[in-house]
This record gives C-alpha cells, sequence and structure tokens, in this order.
C-alpha cells in the first residue's frame, strides 16, 4: 500500500511541475484556440439556458453538438497545458 502512495504522490507532483512549466509556442496556440472554441459552445449554451433558444426555433443537434465541443475543447486545452518544452526535468526523471 505504501508503494500504490509514493507512486500516486510522484505522479501528482510530476503533474504540477509540468502545469507550471512553459509550454511551446505551437501549444500555447492550441490552447487559445481551445479557449476560443469552448467560450463559443459554452456561450451557446448558456444562452439556451437564459433564453430558451429551442423556442425560437434552434435544433437540439446544434446543443448537443456544443457540449461534445465544450468536452473536445477541454480535453484539447488540457493536453496542451501539460506539453512541456524540451529539457523538462522532474526529481524522478533527472
Amino acid at each position: 500500500m505504501n508503494k500504490i502512495y509514493t507512486y500516486i504522490k510522484n505522479g501528482l507532483h510530476t503533474l504540477a511541475l509540468r502545469w507550471k512549466a512553459m509550454s511551446p509556442k505551437f501549444w500555447i496556440n492550441v490552447q487559445n484556440t481551445a479557449i476560443t472554441l469552448g467560450s463559443a459552445a459554452l456561450g451557446v449554451i448558456m444562452a439556451d439556458k437564459l433564453f430558451g433558444l429551442q423556442s425560437y426555433g434552434v435544433s437540439s443537434v446544434v446543443f448537443t453538438v456544443c457540449g461534445y465541443i465544450l468536452a473536445i475543447c477541454g480535453g484539447m486545452g488540457l493536453t496542451a497545458k501539460l506539453t512541456v518544452k524540451d529539457g523538462f526535468k522532474t526529481d524522478n526523471n533527472g
């Protein structure tokens, strides 16, 4: 059990270091794209909740697609954030 605890602790420590590390320029652009698309999709979903857009004839498919776009953008942004520049070092890999 102690071995599992140490493994989880080291993994979380590495994630924290990767989160704080600098990302390459390409992945910063991916983060910005994910934020932009995700914000737009969230805006459509929120507008439906506030104003009832379905009663104005907007198809429910639009809101389903926006939900998927929001989930994809979350994954894109997280993956891009955890991608680090060359030369990244932790206590575990030297």
